[in-house]
């Protein structure tokens, strides 16, 4: 459901943007000043079963809401972070995982008549990490990893203030880094990958398999025996009250992070690593046995010379914030 609209702001501060944070759940929409203050939010569905011209009228009706609320101020530009493969430069959308209908769309082609301003794209994790960046955890650090373990798991690289963008636009895709030969086969046609064991939907369809073939279990009583019910949250839940299942599957979790943190180590040397996303909440059950798996496997140069592995700060606004610095980045 929708904000209320409200009537356009007036309160002198400079220069803003319009940004929006398009997921695969929610489409997120703000106003946002140079300093990161968010002067005005909505946000809605995105139904994105919807057909591609129904879902783009619904975008393009949010952004003329917020445009109307910067009123006389100057709107420097838009920016948007989309969930999915997205060149920076065209703007072009590549089969996006979870708004399907979005293949191929390009909204720098779509919306440069329209609203007449700088419009600027990005994946939403690499848009993250920039936020991370400029308001974030980040601030002032040389090299930055953020790193999303939520329903997937996605990345994005800042060096010395700008986002590594690779040939196309596709550079940060951590959660397709192979952290187990042996591993169950991913959507993105590898096998092992960090996303098929250690994101949000791995850990539950590990738990839901693991509690299928017993007669009783924490994890069970927690949903009631309703298995489908079964998330990571659970499995977290259970393995604070001790129950064994869940504290191997967290055992793994513990070890596919791990490796996958210890690459980006070794391939970026990172000043700061920033970890975001809904398993990121419960990160004091998995820090303990991730920072020892990395004490353990990591360069010893690396660890010596020193890195930050925090939790973000920034919560469900990073991806409204990064599209913003995005916007302040290029103008």
């Amino acid at each position: 459901m929708s904000e209320k609209r409200s009537a356009p702001m007036t309160d002198g501060r400079d220069d803003l943007a319009v940004v929006m944070d398009l997921g695969g759940t929610q489409m997120r929409v703000a106003v946002v000043d140079r300093q990161g203050s968010i002067l005005w939010r909505e946000a809605e569905l995105t139904r994105a079963q919807e057909s591609q011209a129904e879902l783009i009228s619904r975008m393009e009706a949010i952004l003329d809401r917020a445009i109307f609320q910067v009123g006389d101020k100057t709107l420097a530009g838009l920016g948007i972070g989309l969930a999915g493969p997205v060149d920076p430069a065209t703007g072009i959308m590549y089969d996006p995982p979870n708004i399907r209908c979005l293949d191929g769309v390009s909204f720098k082609d779509l919306w440069a008549e329209r609203f007449s301003r700088p419009i600027l794209i990005g994946n939403d994790a690499t848009v993250a990490a920039l936020g991370e960046y400029r308001y974030g955890a980040g601030a002032g650090s040389h090299t930055l990893v953020y790193m999303t373990v939520s329903t997937g798991i996605g990345g994005g690289i800042v060096v010395d203030g700008r986002p590594l963008m690779g040939a196309y636009g596709m550079a940060g895709e951590l959660g397709h880094m192979c952290v187990d030969l042996n591993g169950p086969p991913c959507q993105c046609g590898g096998s092992g990958c960090l996303e098929r064991v250690a994101s949000g939907t791995a850990i539950a369809e590990i738990a839901r398999r693991r509690v299928e073939g017993m007669d009783s279990s924490v994890m069970g009583d927690l949903v009631s025996g309703e298995l489908s019910q079964i998330t990571a949250e659970t499995v977290f839940q259970a393995a604070s009250k001790g129950d064994r299942a869940a504290l191997e599957i967290l055992d793994q979790v513990v070890r596919a992070l791990g490796c996958g943190l210890v690459n980006v180590l070794h391939i970026f040397n990172p000043d700061v690593i920033v970890l975001g996303g809904g398993v990121s909440r419960d990160w004091e059950q998995l820090r303990p046995g991730v920072e020892a798996y990395i004490e353990a496997n990591a360069m010893s140069h690396v660890r010596k010379l020193g890195f930050k592995l925090v939790v973000s700060s920034l919560g469900d606004d990073i991806g409204l914030l990064g599209a913003a610095a995005l916007v302040w980045q290029n103008s």
